[in-house]
């Protein structure tokens, strides 16, 4: 279980730098479209290469950001319950989190294979293919899934190391 931990520690720090440089880029992007549009010139691109580096990022920095802390979490029914059903009762929203993240990635991988497969490409000027937009869902949300599915093992087996200890 460390070893997968330590992978899964490694992958997603990995995405983590990836989504950053992605933000950097989009940020760069915008305030290049922004610089050219003041001095009269027109755009075409940058906008919709910003917003596909966006989604992107956001999708692929999920299982950090769930690693991390970062996401909303519901700590009102932690603080009504107390000791052991508090903390078994804690793992309800992780799971149902879970399984919504797996659905998502299902759903992502299934868009991913028929954008790729008929070369399906985004509205607008630019128009570029939108698979890897869509893989970006489905690797951020299944890899968000696994770390959830980490999260309640090693939740289930620190109970039961409470529970050996009384």
């Amino acid at each position: 279980m460390r070893t997968l931990e330590k992978w899964m520690a490694r992958v997603n720090l990995a995405l983590a730098v990836l989504a950053a440089i992605l933000l950097v880029a989009a940020t760069l992007i915008i305030t290049w479209m922004v610089l050219k549009r003041g001095i009269g010139l027109q755009s075409s691109w940058e906008l919709e290469t910003a917003i596909e580096l966006m989604i992107g990022a956001t999708f692929l920095a999920s299982p950090y950001t769930l690693v991390t802390g970062g996401h909303v979490k519901m700590d009102l029914l932690d603080s009504l319950l107390s000791g052991t059903s508090g903390r078994w009762a804690a793992l309800l929203p992780k799971a149902l989190a879970c399984a919504v993240c797996f659905y998502l990635g299902c759903a992502g991988l299934e868009l991913t294979i028929h954008a790729y497969a008929t070369h399906e490409r985004a509205l607008g000027v630019w128009q570029p293919l939108v698979w890897p937009k869509y893989s970006t869902v489905a690797v951020g949300m299944l890899l968000t899934a696994f770390q959830y599915v980490l999260d309640i093992l090693r939740a289930i087996g620190a109970r039961r190391g409470e529970m050996k200890n009384v």
